[in-house]
């Protein structure tokens, strides 16, 4: 892929957030450009896809907005923390293409706010691949092996559109998760083509989109391509959430403070 200007391509990361995961947004974002300043290839974009009826804090909203190729969007659909169902997921596929077309990305790489990216060399793999619409670590477990995991994946522009029309003409089930029924529609919209899948399953921090409870978080996830410690937020009784996001914004800006550090310094510590 070229675009009209030179040989970079244009890149939209858009990263998921609510108010109340508002102090691990600049964390997320400060990993993000940080992986991308290793990949002169790539002109990113960071768009904040808000939610109208949980945005995110104002004075954090604001410096996100502060920082350099950053805007905002803001989507009516995902109404809080639920993300199941089929009225999410069509507002989370407008705000996806809207997110492309704002930025004119020829790739949309979706975060989940408590996520670090770490590595986007996956990325050249999957721009260079003519068949591939959807890349990211899959399951291939007892759950649908068409399924990505959802805290990080990049999708093609092409898929963008179908992808939304789809999700209009038929709406997901009331249970449904977003990951689920973003990879595998798109799946079925390639005509059930398994080259369309890039798939990755994390087996080790030094290639993986790691997962882990926040208990296991190491420094060696630095090496991941991306990484996220909120796999157990769900068994966190709602008395202990708040202390929960502390620590995990505690950790995202631990790790981010380690990888900054030169290699030799890093190596010693």
């Amino acid at each position: 892929m070229e675009n009209g200007r030179d040989n970079r391509l244009r890149v939209a990361v858009a990263i998921l957030c609510y108010r109340n995961d508002s102090e691990l947004l600049m964390e997320c974002l400060r990993a993000a450009k940080t992986a991308f300043a290793d990949a002169p290839q790539f002109e990113p974009k960071y768009i904040l896809v808000d939610d109208a009826w949980c945005p995110v804090k104002k004075e954090v909203r604001e410096k996100f907005l502060a920082e350099k190729d950053t805007l905002r969007i803001v989507t009516g659909h995902r109404r809080g923390e639920m993300i199941l169902g089929g009225e999410y997921f069509t507002g989370q596929c407008r705000a996806f293409l809207d997110a492309a077309e704002k930025t004119d990305a020829e790739i949309l790489v979706k975060l989940d706010c408590d996520t670090l990216l770490y590595k986007v060399d996956w990325l050249r793999e999957f721009a260079s691949d003519p068949k591939a619409l959807i890349a990211g670590a899959f399951d291939f477990g007892n759950a649908n092996h068409t399924s990505v995991f959802g805290l990080c994946y990049a999708i093609k522009r092409q898929a963008l559109a179908p992808l939304l029309e789809d999700s209009i003409r038929f709406p997901a089930h009331h249970k449904a998760w977003e990951d689920h029924e973003t990879s595998s529609r798109i799946f079925r919209i390639a005509g059930g083509d398994m080259d369309a899948l890039m798939r990755w399953r994390a087996n080790n921090a030094e290639d993986g989109f790691v997962v882990v409870p926040l208990a296991q978080a190491n420094d060696s996830f630095i090496n991941a391509r991306a990484a996220n410690f909120s796999w157990d937020f769900a068994l966190i009784p709602p008395a202990g959430k708040a202390a929960y996001r502390k620590q995990v914004a505690q950790k995202m800006k631990q790790l981010n403070d380690l990888k900054a550090k030169p290699k030799e310094e890093v190596g010693n510590g």
